[in-house]
């Protein structure tokens, strides 16, 4: 009877400190899905942003905020395909084109930033084994440094387009530090959602 008590006392306990784990659960699995994005010919910057604009800046191990700053969760695109960058230090603030430049932007439910803020990844237009960021509002339009800013510019299909708007996607700096020369091996993209 008492061993009974205890058990039926655990059931209880458990179902209801359940719905408190859960919130937990379903925020840690997306980690799975965070990712640093390095540039194919300045392999020491990584995509950031700082003061919501979005650039190319070298990132070092010490660096805990350029490293926050430097991650993204890769998401369904917001416009119902691709994919959208969301801050991880910023829930809720997308990477998205005004403009033209890359900024980061709070989330608004109009279908104009939805667009603005989500790219297609397609194989890197300097090195098959990167990735390019075509626009989904701008076809033919990529993600491309340009005196270290971002921009969302036209293809002129040179050569120095082609690296300026190559990436390598890597894992997350926020938990796993650069330490030196990028490796190609480590690109790491999700599945494109169905």
């Amino acid at each position: 009877m008492y061993l009974n008590s205890i058990l039926k006392g655990l059931i209880v306990g458990s179902a209801m400190s359940l719905p408190l784990l859960l919130p937990k659960l379903s925020y840690a699995q997306p980690a799975q899905q965070l990712s640093s994005f390095s540039s194919l010919n300045y392999p020491d910057r990584y995509i950031r942003h700082q003061s919501f604009l979005i650039y190319i800046a070298p990132i070092v191990a010490s660096d805990k905020l350029g490293r926050e700053d430097a991650t993204f969760r890769l998401i369904p695109g917001l416009a119902g395909r691709c994919r959208s960058f969301e801050s991880v230090n910023y829930p809720g603030h997308f990477l998205r084109h005004q403009n033209y430049r890359l900024k980061l932007t709070k989330q608004t439910d109009d279908q104009l930033f939805k667009e603005d803020a989500t790219f297609c990844i397609v194989p890197g237009l300097a090195n098959s084994e990167a990735y390019s960021f075509e626009s989904v509002n701008f076809p033919k339009h990529y993600i491309r440094h340009s005196n270290f800013e971002l921009w969302l510019v036209k293809s002129d299909e040179s050569r120095l387009f082609k690296q300026d708007a190559t990436f390598f996607i890597s894992r997350p700096l926020t938990m796993y530090p650069p330490s030196g020369p990028i490796d190609p091996g480590t690109n790491l993209i999700p599945a494109e959602p169905e």
